[in-house]
C-alpha cells in the first residue's frame, strides 16, 4: 500500500502541515526539517500526488519552462531539456508547463515558479519574475541580472574544440555563432571562447556569416552555402550547437566537401542519436535538470542567489 502524508508525518514526528510545507518548499520550514522530511519520503517511497497538489495549490503547482525568442519547442535541445526536467519533477509532484516567448506575461499568473532558457542581456523575463515575486532560475548568462542560474562550462568546452583542431593539424578555423546581430560584442560565449583559444594557438580564425531561419539546422546549412558563395575557405568548423553542425555538415557534403578529410566539424551539446557521428562537447542533461530544480528550491526559500557552472567534456567522433 502506498505511503501517505500521514505516514511521513508519523515517521518524522512532524505535523502533516509541516510535512506538506516542506514538500512544497515553503520558506517557513528550516532546511534541516525539510531534509529530514525528504529523507523519510525517499525511505518510504512516498511520491506527492500531482492531482492533489493542483487541487490544493492551483497555479502554484506548475513550473513554467520559458523559451527565448529564438527557441523553438520542436528543437531537439528544448525537447531533451523538457524531458530531463519533467523526469526529475515526477519525484516532487510538481508539473512542468512549456511557455513560448509570446505567452510569457499571461503565463506568469498561472505558475508558481519559472525556469528561463534562451537568456539575453537585460532579459525582461527575469525582471518581470522579480517584480511579480516569482521564484525563477535561468539556464544561461545574464550578467546584468545576476540571480539563480546554471550554465554548462561553455568557455572551457569551446576551448577544448580549438585545442583539438590545433592538435590535429588544422590551420584555418571557422566559427558559427548561434545568435548574432552583426557586432562582435554580440557573439555568444562559446563562439568567443573558441575564437580566442584558436588565435592563442596560432590558428587563423574567421566568423561565418550569420543566417537566421526557422531551425538551427537550416541556419547551419544556409550559413555554409553563403560562405561558399563568398568564397570563404577553412579546414575546420566549430558550431555553437549540434543542430547547426548537422546542417553545416549536410551543406558541405552537398558542396562535394569531405568531412573530416577536407573540413573537420565539431558541435556542442551531444544530442542523443542525432550526434552519433559528430565530434562535440557533451553536457549532462540529467545533471542540468537536477541542478536547476535544486536552485529553484533555494529560490523558493529566499536564499542568496548563486550561479552554478557544470562540467563538460569533448567527445571526438568521425566528423572531426
Amino acid at each position: 500500500m502506498p505511503s501517505t502524508l500521514a505516514d511521513i508525518a508519523a515517521a518524522t514526528g512532524f505535523s502533516t502541515a509541516t510535512v506538506s510545507r516542506s514538500l512544497r518548499g515553503d520558506s517557513a520550514v528550516t532546511p534541516k526539517t525539510r531534509a529530514a522530511v525528504l529523507r523519510v519520503c525517499a525511505e518510504l517511497g512516498y511520491k506527492p500526488s500531482l492531482g492533489g497538489r493542483i487541487l490544493a495549490q492551483g497555479a502554484s503547482a506548475f513550473v513554467g519552462l520559458s523559451l527565448g525568442a529564438t527557441d523553438r519547442s520542436t528543437a531537439r535541445y528544448v525537447s531533451l531539456l523538457h524531458q530531463a526536467v519533467s523526469e526529475q519533477m515526477t519525484e516532487t509532484g510538481w508539473a512542468l508547463r512549456l511557455v513560448n516567448s509570446n505567452d510569457f506575461i499571461p503565463t506568469l499568473s498561472a505558475v508558481g515558479a519559472m525556469i528561463i532558457i534562451g537568456t539575453i542581456a537585460d532579459d525582461p523575463r527575469i525582471k518581470l519574475c522579480r517584480e511579480k515575486g516569482i521564484a525563477h532560475v535561468a539556464i544561461g548568462y545574464d550578467q546584468s541580472n545576476p540571480g539563480f542560474s546554471v550554465v554548462p562550462d561553455d568557455d572551457s568546452g569551446a576551448r577544448l574544440v580549438a585545442r583539438h583542431f590545433a592538435a590535429t593539424g588544422r590551420k584555418k578555423m571557422a566559427v558559427m555563432a548561434s545568435r548574432r546581430s552583426g557586432d562582435i560584442a554580440d557573439i555568444l560565449v562559446r563562439a568567443a571562447a573558441c575564437m580566442d583559444e584558436g588565435k592563442r594557438l596560432g590558428l587563423e580564425t574567421i566568423m561565418l556569416p550569420a543566417v537566421k531561419s526557422i531551425t538551427s539546422t537550416l541556419d547551419g546549412y544556409r550559413s555554409i552555402i553563403a560562405s561558399s558563395k563568398a568564397e570563404i575557405s577553412f579546414d575546420c568548423l566549430f558550431c555553437e550547437t549540434d543542430e547547426q553542425a548537422l546542417g553545416a555538415q549536410a551543406a558541405l557534403l552537398d558542396l562535394d566537401k569531405k568531412v573530416p578529410q577536407d573540413i573537420a566539424i565539431a558541435g556542442f551539446d551531444d544530442l542523443p542519436v542525432l550526434s552519433a557521428n559528430l565530434t562535440t562537447v557533451r553536457q549532462d542533461f540529467s545533471l542540468l535538470a537536477v541542478t536547476v530544480l535544486e536552485l529553484l528550491d533555494k529560490a523558493r526559500r529566499g536564499e542568496e542567489p548563486i550561479q552554478v557552472t557544470l562540467p563538460v567534456e569533448l567527445i571526438v567522433r568521425q566528423s572531426g
